[in-house]
């Protein structure tokens, strides 16, 4: 019971993140004037970066929650299992946000898609 709370309490983590990453994003993507490619990947290094650091932190505040656990848990099995699945969220939550900055790249060297070596992020 206590595994289906913390992911529940996870997919309202996930969704909250995802609605302000939105909020954040929103005046660039209304902002942008896109007149070539460069734009789009330009705006789509920006996204995946704000992404990235908003990820990373709420990954933070899980892996310190988690930590707070495994030292108020006094012995008690069920806290210190709750405190480990916490901190594997967390640290899956890490993973995502360093594949998130790293995500352009990374599809390019697999694919072998075309770089824009011309292109200068704004960023």
């Amino acid at each position: 019971m206590s595994v289906l709370i913390i992911l529940s309490t996870m997919q309202k983590t996930v969704r909250a993140s995802l609605f302000a990453l939105a909020l954040l994003a929103a005046p660039f993507m209304a902002s942008a004037q896109i007149e070539d490619i460069c734009d789009v990947l330009t705006l789509v290094e920006l996204v995946l970066t704000w992404f990235g650091i908003l990820v990373f932190i709420v990954a933070v505040i899980f892996i310190l929650y988690a930590g707070f656990l495994f030292i108020t848990s006094g012995g008690n099995e069920e806290t210190r299992k709750k405190a480990s699945s916490t901190l594997l969220w967390g640290l899956i939550g890490i993973a995502v946000a360093l594949l998130a900055t790293n995500a352009i790249p990374f599809v390019q060297a697999t694919v072998g898609g075309q770089t824009f070596d011309n292109c200068v992020p704004s960023v």
